[in-house]
C-alpha cells in the first residue's frame, strides 16, 4: 500500500520528459490566462480611473486650440500646450440652463530652459468652483488645499528629495503625487489660480510665453462644467455653442471614446486569445493523458489483476495530473509576478493611455484564478482518463502482451 501511495510521485520522477511536457503545457495555460487577466482588468480599470478623473460632462476650450488640442488624443498626447479665451465665456456658461457647476481652469507648459525642471503640463484650476482637482487631491491626500506655490503632480513625474520642482524660475513645493491614470493627466502638474497666474508672468519676464504678455486675470484656457441630474448633455452643450463664439466644446464621452475604442479592441484579443489558449491546451492536455493511458495500459492492467481499485488508479492519475498542472502553475504565476513587477512602468507605456496595472492585491486575485483553472483542467483532464481507465478489459490487455 505504501509502495502504490507513493507510485503516482516515482511516475513523474522515472518519466521526466513526459513529465517536462506536462508541466511545459501547464505552464503556458497559466502564464496565458494570468497575463490576459491583468490586461483585460488593467484596461477597464484604466479607463474607468481617466472617467473618474475627468469629473467633468463638458469641457469647453477656444476654437483656435482645435490644432494643438484633439478630443480624441488629448489624453494620450505627449507634448503640453496650453491656450486662452476671454474669462467672460465662464461668466456666460453659468447662466446657461441645465448646468449645476462650472469651474475654469488655466494651462501652462512649463519650458524646456534652465529655467524649469522639466517639460511639463501645468494645470491651475480656481478653488472656489473646482470640482474635479481637488476630490482627487482629498483622495490622495490629507493636505486638499493648495497654497500658493503648493502643487500637486502626476504619478508620471519623478519627486527628488528636496521635495521641489522649479518653474519659471520659482521653486513650487510638492505636496503629493495622484495615482496612476495611464493617460496624459500622470504628466500634468495641477495647481491654484494664484500659482498658476504667478507662473503665467514669470513667463512674461523671461519673454517664454507665446502669446506675448496679457492680463492673466482676464483669461481662462478651459471650463468645465457639469450638468444638472437627468439632463441631456447633449443638449447642454449645443445651448453653450449657441451662447458663445469661437469656442470647441466637448463632451467627456468623445473624449474617452478614441482611447476607449481602441484598448476594448486589446481587451477582446486578450480575451479571446485566453479563451483560444485555454482551448487549445485542454485538448492538448487530454490529447497527452490519453496518450499516456494507452501507453501506460499494461502497467494500470497489471494493478487491477493485483488488487489495486478503481479509487486507486485514480488517485495514481489525479496525483500525477495535480502535481505536473500545480507545479507549471505556480512557476507561471512567480514569472509573471516578477515580470509584471519588475516591468510595471514598460507595460503601462506598452498600452498606453488608459491602461493602469490593476492594484497587488487585484493581481494576487488573478493570480490565484489561473491557478484554479488550470488545476480545474487537470482534474477534468484527469477524470476522463480515469474513464479510460475503467472500460479497460484487463485480462485482454494482459493476454494481448503475452
Amino acid at each position: 500500500m505504501i509502495l502504490l501511495k507513493n507510485l503516482a510521485f516515482r511516475n513523474l520522477k522515472a518519466y521526466r520528459s513526459r513529465t517536462l511536457f506536462l508541466i511545459t503545457f501547464a505552464f503556458l495555460m497559466a502564464f496565458s490566462i494570468f497575463t490576459g487577466t491583468i490586461i483585460v482588468q488593467g484596461i477597464k480599470h484604466g479607463l474607468n480611473l481617466v472617467e473618474k478623473r475627468l469629473g467633468a460632462d463638458i469641457l469647453v476650450v477656444p476654437e483656435s486650440s482645435k490644432k494643438d488640442f484633439d478630443a480624441q488624443t488629448v489624453l494620450i498626447q505627449a507634448d503640453p500646450g496650453y491656450f486662452y479665451m476671454p474669462y467672460e465665456n465662464y461668466s456666460k456658461i453659468l447662466k446657461i440652463d441645465g448646468i449645476e457647476k462650472a469651474s475654469p481652469q488655466l494651462f501652462l507648459a512649463s519650458a524646456s530652459a534652465g529655467c524649469c525642471s522639466a517639460k511639463l503640463q501645468l494645470v491651475g484650476f480656481e478653488p472656489e468652483s473646482d470640482f474635479t482637482i481637488q476630490p482627487w487631491i482629498r483622495d490622495s491626500s490629507n493636505k486638499a488645499i493648495l497654497e500658493r506655490g503648493d502643487i500637486f503632480v502626476g504619478n508620471n513625474i519623478t519627486i527628488d528629495e528636496n521635495g521641489y520642482i522649479r518653474l519659471y524660475g520659482n521653486d513650487c513645493k510638492i505636496k503629493g503625487k495622484f495615482s496612476a491614470t495611464g493617460s496624459n493627466l500622470d504628466n500634468a502638474v495641477y495647481m491654484n489660480f494664484d500659482t498658476v497666474k504667478n507662473l503665467i508672468r514669470s513667463s512674461f519676464e523671461k519673454s517664454l510665453n507665446q502669446y506675448g504678455v496679457f492680463n492673466v486675470d482676464e483669461v481662462v484656457s478651459s471650463v468645465l462644467v457639469k450638468v444638472q441630474k437627468d439632463t441631456d448633455i447633449e443638449e447642454v452643450a449645443n445651448k453653450i455653442r449657441s451662447e458663445l463664439v469661437d469656442v470647441n466644446v466637448i463632451t467627456s464621452k468623445s473624449m474617452v471614446s478614441g482611447i476607449s475604442e481602441n484598448l476594448q479592441k486589446v481587451s477582446k484579443s486578450a480575451n479571446n486569445f485566453i479563451i483560444l489558449f485555454w482551448l487549445i491546451s485542454f485538448f492538448m492536455t487530454l490529447l497527452i493523458f490519453m496518450m499516456m493511458i494507452n501507453d501506460r495500459k499494461r502497467e494500470f492492467a497489471s494493478l487491477k489483476s493485483m488488487g489495486a481499485n478503481m479509487k486507486i488508479l485514480s488517485g495514481i492519475v489525479i496525483k500525477e495530473a495535480f502535481c505536473v498542472n500545480l507545479i507549471g502553475g505556480i512557476l507561471a504565476l512567480l514569472i509573471g509576478l516578477g515580470i509584471f513587477t519588475a516591468y510595471r512602468r514598460a507595460f503601462t507605456l506598452l498600452f498606453g493611455a488608459g491602461f493602469v496595472l490593476p492594484s497587488p492585491i487585484m493581481i494576487l486575485l488573478l493570480a490565484l484564478l489561473a491557478l484554479i483553472s488550470v488545476l480545474g483542467t487537470s482534474l477534468l483532464s484527469a477524470s476522463l482518463a480515469i474513464y479510460k481507465i475503467n472500460k479497460m478489459d484487463t485480462s485482454f490487455i494482459l493476454k494481448e502482451g503475452e
